[in-house]
């Protein structure tokens, strides 16, 4: 599996951070850890925790997939969308988008409730 290659790891995240424009101190303040740490991930001298892992990919947003780790992938086209969409938002837009769709859903959920209770 790529995900066992300490090289593979730290070569991704090591040009996913250069490709951001963020430094090493940058990306380690941002996941929580110290450049020393994360400089030694990025040199394969030390492999991430798990939590330490998904903080960096979720950071620079490198897909799972660039490590040989298959995501599902829902088959209708628009949720699919709707995930890329999700995805590609700040988490400001995040939180409006999640407010705005809990919203709808509970509302067809009370119209179904009152269509069928009639």
């Amino acid at each position: 599996m790529i995900f066992e290659d300490k090289n593979f790891i730290a070569k991704k995240i090591r040009i996913a951070r250069k490709n951001k424009g963020l430094t090493q101190a940058e990306l380690a303040e941002k996941i929580g850890i110290s450049a020393k740490q994360l400089s030694r991930i990025e040199m394969a001298s030390y492999t991430p925790s798990l939590f330490t892992f998904l903080k960096i990919i979720d950071t620079l947003r490198i897909d799972m997939s660039e490590f040989g780790i298959k995501s599902p992938t829902p088959e209708n086209s628009i949720k699919r969308e709707l995930l890329e969409l999700i995805y590609n938002t700040t988490d400001a837009e995040a939180v409006f988008c999640y407010n705005v769709l809990n919203t709808v859903i509970n509302n067809f959920q009370i119209i179904r409730k009152e269509k069928y209770s009639s």
